[in-house]
């Protein structure tokens, strides 16, 4: 999984998007993507005959998110469930790493939300660093848990099929380089809000908890190269 030059004819990467963070406007590389090529064609009209799935499939997942509830994972049985898909799905969101993630999304909008009790905003309008810090922090402090459910998902298809890992060591490879990024971003906001020092470095801590876990379940993550992304790409 070493890094090496990727020679591809033609202008476009088809497992681009794989695993990308979906942040198109922030993104070098949208020419090279398929998918965003397709999204960026349609007409306003194909939008909006494409609402009601989008709106359906938002509904099913707030159903699901309504439906869990707070139980303690050891005090429930295979028995407990319908099917082994849901059992499974029930360990993955009482993942000990997943709780992590849950713990920084609440601290972090926790804080983001004190933004609006001082001066906090008037400070990133004079600041563009602070301004794309904070537009880095918000953009993946609710990604985390959705992504290292998939990688958790994936991981344990892989497992059940004796196959190479693939689109786990993927996602999890998305997941430290965006915890990197937020680091980063926490770092500089820090510079500027001393008088939240000890929130922030909970908030930091936590990333590097976050971080250590998956390394330690997706010890291979890091080596992984992500078409178009972690690679450099000449085109013939």
């Amino acid at each position: 999984m070493k890094s090496e030059k990727k020679i591809m004819k033609g202008n476009e990467i088809p497992d681009i998007s794989h695993w990308c963070d979906r942040w198109c406007e922030k993104c070098a590389q949208t020419g090279l993507c398929p998918l965003y090529k397709n999204s960026a064609s349609l007409t306003p009209e194909e939008i909006l005959e494409s609402l009601p799935d989008i709106l359906e499939s938002a509904k099913k997942m707030l159903q699901e998110i309504l439906g869990k509830k707070s139980v303690d994972s050891d005090l429930l049985q295979r028995s407990d469930f319908e099917n082994e898909y849901d059992w499974k799905a029930h360990l993955i969101r009482n993942d000990g790493c997943i709780v992590l993630t849950k713990k920084y999304r609440k601290m972090v909008r926790r804080w983001l939300n004190s933004l609006k009790n001082h001066n906090g905003m008037e400070i990133r309008m004079q600041d563009q660093m602070l301004t794309d810090s904070l537009d880095i922090i918000f953009w993946y402090e609710g990604m985390f848990e959705i992504k290292l459910e998939r990688a958790l998902i994936s991981k344990n298809d892989e497992d059940e099929e004796h196959s190479n890992p693939y689109d786990s060591l993927g996602t999890a490879k998305l997941l430290l380089v965006s915890i990197e990024r937020s680091i980063n971003a926490w770092s500089y906001v820090y510079q500027k809000f001393q008088e939240d020092e000890d929130d922030i470095l909970q908030i930091l801590i936590s990333l590097q908890k976050i971080s250590k876990k998956i390394e330690q379940v997706f010890p291979e993550a890091r080596a992984f190269i992500r078409p178009g992304l972690d690679e450099i790409t000449t085109f013939l």
